[in-house]
């Protein structure tokens, strides 16, 4: 039986800047392309969330997307499926806001993951395309090479 958890997010949209909508639509398989070696995510949540993780491990601060033209891919309740990622959030969010007590503002968590992913989404972008392979080998080559390359950080 599946276990199911509080997802705070459900009704929350996440967004992206209309300026990387390219981007969303060239490396998902949603824009149109299921093979995985030129569309690497299999869903926008999948690359807004690496854009997330890159923006973390590189120390990216989150784009303002209030100045930004944008548009929604999902809501929150795309988690419903991978709860791991509430938790994901919520940890990233108090890292960055500093506090706590963040977690009880489920639209700020979300604000600030959106910002992140703005940030981070680049960085994934100049991974996929940096590398004389398909798309999903430059990303993980890049993603092995970062992580071997920084050891720990903290």
């Amino acid at each position: 039986m599946t276990q199911r958890y509080h997802n705070p997010f459900v009704g929350i949209d996440l967004l992206a800047p209309i300026r990387q909508r390219q981007v969303y639509d060239r490396y998902c398989q949603t824009g149109g392309s299921s093979v995985i070696d030129s569309c690497p995510f299999p869903r926008m949540v999948d690359l807004w969330f690496t854009g997330i993780c890159l923006a973390v491990r590189q120390g990216l601060r989150p784009i303002d997307l209030t100045k930004e033209e944008t548009f929604k891919f999902h809501d929150g309740s795309v988690f419903e499926s991978d709860s791991w990622r509430v938790q994901a959030l919520m940890l990233i969010a108090i890292a960055v806001a500093g506090r706590v007590d963040i977690v009880n503002e489920p639209r700020r968590i979300i604000s600030l993951a959106n910002g992140l992913a703005a940030a981070g989404v680049p960085v994934g972008v100049e991974m996929i395309e940096n590398g004389n392979q398909p798309p999903i080998w430059n990303l993980s080559d890049n993603i092995m090479e970062l992580l071997r390359s920084e050891g720990t950080t903290g």
